[in-house]
């Protein structure tokens, strides 16, 4: 068969039937395509569906497009293979018109177990040859298929293609199966090496010994009773659909099938097996879907739609949730189970999937997507209402920038499956309640919001809150309102915008001191840009009331990308005796950053009491909500929750001189490095022991306890000697020896002065000796109490 095409319009577009009812459009872009000597690789990279397995001739300029790879059975028979575009370079063609130029062969060879018809390339034959793309219209081509023997035909094209590239489209249905093996089908490409023409080998189809099934369930529903779905079945080859228990369906306990009318249920999507040749039995829970018998199954792969439905049985036994039926049988399946369907009782829930990480002390912190979803069809009623009220330590950002009475939530919503937006209003003194309330549908009927057969839903998606300064932990939102649903779910875990320590928290101050040199401090970030240089970028550290800086500290940032400014010391509000070091965010961190606060020294003024010195962290960089927010909506914070952070930074231990000393109760556990003054837990760095029925404790320890500063500890490692000054007591121990020397006076002790982990140990009795208190051993407790005098 001849396909003459002369001087057409350029860029003509021709259409092809593609196997399974798609169409292929072939529009031929002018560029050069790869040459096929260059690189069997890039040439197979052109093909859409398969590529060239390997050029042939090293001079060939061209490639081919494979644009369908069909999957086969082994069956003989007639068979349709993929199509394939020829591609033919410009210039590759020289020979004048088509009607009197030269004429160019291409000879295509068919593996073995295929042959061409007999009639092949003749008209009513679907194996044919022709120009797709003619490319220019001062290209001239003739072009012509021959069948030369079962395996090998010719293509002749005359003419030329001097104004650009060229495409023939090769369609090769209606060819002979003869029983091939399995695996790749290669068409053979070839030419005489001076022609130019494309060349090599061609993957147009794949054989398989058995086929398989693709099976979908389609348009499922949600529901509390009666369920109905479309099963779509897709056969890859001929006949993979097989007799008998071809496709069995089993649903789970409380769920059976109801009866399938195959005439009524079938719908053909293509291929030639109909509801005459199909067979759906049911046995209660059991549906067997088949081919009626072998010479009914399918001659070409077929595809079909089968509608179906299913009841609730048993109320006691169904679970709620998907619907799954298990897939089995001899026809070789895709899958092996297939949701049916959504099985629960009216109602629903609320639920947050990825809940996020918020800021404490920072607003627009965004929650994880809040959704809100029926339990099945229809559970949702028009009018009901339902409520998310968030902790005290979190506010709506729509409240926090607005008030209470905004109608609109931050964010975005996303509603499926029937429902619509409902209205929302947030509601309480402080606005923490977000009620939304669903709006019926003039089509509906019951006051049901849902026209759907699934379970609709409501996402609030990328919803913001203001979270309170040192607020930590989950973040729960309390579910309830007039739908009936209840329960809390957890949105967003909070973290500190920064935390405070000390390098001595438990450092002992005297009431009174003008230098107490506690140390340093150490502030972290929870987070990356936790300390926020919106509005003035503030951070105060604020020191309790009669207690001061006694010079400015280093403050530096040790780690991260965060940069500060302006470093100062000052008293609080014009109060003479409550210290505050302030300094300013200049830039945010993109790396959680770790502040040094050096060489804090403090004054302690003398009306100070016994007790911790706590300090705390607040300012606009990191206690932000704290000082914004509309209206009152965010009182209690400024009145109550102004702190980001706060710490023990060091202790008041001993009283001014001359002021009454208040007894001091200490006790300590054998084998544990806790132990309480005064109620107060304390760590030490070595636990009491007990060694040839003495008892010992550590003396810095008790020192301390009694009010023994930690300046007034000494240790002379010369001369291997401890000296403690406890007022106007002055107690020296020698190491290694059993000399205990008080105020002068050197007593002669029973043991050797000792060290335990780098601390110097006694026997109770020569603790209480040397630091002039009351110790008493309780051994069924395993304690000793020390007492001052």
């Amino acid at each position: 068969m001849s396909d003459k095409i002369h001087n057409k319009q350029k860029n003509k577009k021709n259409v092809y039937d593609i196997q399974g009812g798609e169409q292929k459009f072939m529009k031929k872009s002018t560029k050069k395509v790869l040459n096929v000597a260059a690189s069997a690789a890039m040439l197979a990279g052109i093909a859409p569906v398969a590529g060239i397995v390997a050029p042939t001739a090293a001079h060939a300029s061209g490639s081919f497009d494979v644009i369908t790879v069909p999957t086969l059975n082994s069956n003989s028979g007639p068979v349709n293979l993929g199509r394939v575009n020829i591609n033919i370079d410009r210039y590759t063609l020289n020979g004048g018109t088509s009607a009197t130029g030269n004429t160019y062969s291409l000879t295509v060879s068919l593996p073995t177990g295929f042959q061409f018809a007999a009639d092949a390339f003749k008209a009513g034959n679907g194996t044919q040859v022709s120009v797709a793309d003619l490319g220019s219209s001062d290209n001239s081509i003739a072009v012509s298929g021959t069948r030369l023997s079962n395996t090998s035909a010719r293509i002749d094209i005359t003419g030329n293609n001097q104004a650009d590239d060229i495409t023939l489209a090769l369609a090769l249905n209606g060819i002979q199966s003869t029983g091939p093996n399995t695996g790749d089908v290669n068409l053979t490409f070839t030419a005489d090496p001076s022609t130019g023409l494309p060349t090599g080998n061609v993957k147009t189809a794949t054989v398989v010994s058995s086929g398989q099934i693709a099976i979908e369930a389609r348009d499922t529903q949600s529901s509390s009773d009666n369920f109905a779905f479309t099963l779509r079945v897709t056969e890859s080859v001929a006949k993979s659909l097989k007799t008998g228990n071809a496709l069995k369906f089993k649903l789970p306990t409380g769920f059976e099938w109801d009866t399938v009318n195959v005439d009524s249920a079938f719908t053909k999507l293509y291929g030639d097996l109909t509801a005459a040749g199909l067979t759906a039995s049911v046995d209660g829970d059991t549906l067997t879907v088949a081919a009626k018998s072998t010479d009914l199954q399918s001659k070409v792969a077929s595809s079909f739609d089968l509608a179906l439905t299913f009841k609730v049985e048993d109320e006691d036994k169904a679970k709620d949730g998907d619907v799954t039926a298990t897939v089995s049988g001899n026809s070789s399946s895709n899958v092996s189970s297939l949701v049916v369907g959504t099985y629960g009782e009216y109602g629903g829930g609320v639920t947050v999937a990825s809940p996020s990480t918020v800021i404490a002390g920072q607003d627009e912190q965004q929650l994880g997507d809040i959704v809100v979803k029926e339990a099945v069809a229809g559970s949702f009623i028009g009018g009901r209402t339902v409520t998310l009220q968030l902790p005290e330590g979190a506010r709506w950002q729509s409240v926090y920038d607005s008030g209470k009475d905004v109608g609109t939530t931050t964010g975005s919503i996303e509603t499926a499956n029937g429902l619509t937006t409902p209205e929302f209003e947030y509601t309480g003194t402080d606005g923490r309640t977000l009620r939304m309330t669903f709006k019926s549908s003039d089509n509906n009927t019951a006051g049901k919001v849902n026209t759907s057969n699934k379970a609709g839903s409501i996402t609030l998606k990328d919803v913001e809150v203001a979270v309170q300064p040192g607020f930590s932990g989950d973040l729960n939102v309390a579910v309830a309102g007039s739908q009936g649903l209840t329960g809390t779910v957890k949105v967003a875990t909070a973290t500190p915008s920064l935390t405070l320590s000390a390098s001595d928290a438990t450092y002992s101050a005297s009431i009174g001191s003008d230098s107490a040199n506690i140390g340093n401090l150490t502030l972290k970030e929870g987070a990356a840009g936790a300390l926020t240089d919106d509005d003035n970028g503030l951070v105060e550290v604020l020191l309790p009331a009669g207690v001061t800086f006694g010079s400015v500290p280093t403050v530096s940032v040790t780690s991260g990308d965060l940069t500060i400014r302006n470093v100062s010391i000052d008293t609080y509000n014009n109060s003479a005796t409550q210290g505050v070091l302030r300094f300013y965010v200049d830039s945010e961190s993109t790396t959680a950053s770790t502040i040094a606060i050096n060489g804090v020294n403090l004054r302690i003024d003398r009306t100070v009491p016994q007790g911790n010195i706590v300090a705390k962290v607040q300012g606009d960089a990191a206690a932000n909500t704290a000082y914004h927010g509309f209206g009152d909506v965010t009182q209690t914070w400024k009145d109550s929750y102004r702190y980001a952070t706060q710490a023990t930074i060091a202790t008041i231990g001993t009283q001014a001189p001359g002021a009454e000393t208040n007894a001091v109760t200490a006790i300590y556990t054998i084998g544990s490095t806790s132990y309480k003054v005064n109620g107060e837990t304390r760590t030490a760095e070595v636990a009491p022991y007990v060694e040839n029925g003495r008892t010992y404790l550590p003396v810095r320890y008790v020192a301390e306890a009694l009010g023994v500063t930690p300046a007034n500890i000494l240790f002379d490692k010369a001369t291997s000697m401890v000296t403690l000054i406890k007022g106007d007591r002055v107690v020296q121990l020698k190491l290694k020896t059993n000399q205990l020397t008080i105020n002068g006076s050197t007593i002669n002790m029973d043991v050797k002065a000792v060290t335990k982990a780098n601390r110097t140990v006694l026997p109770i009795a020569w603790v209480g000796k040397a630091l002039d208190a009351t110790v008493m051993y309780d051994a069924a407790a395993k304690t000793v109490t020390v007492n001052s005098k």
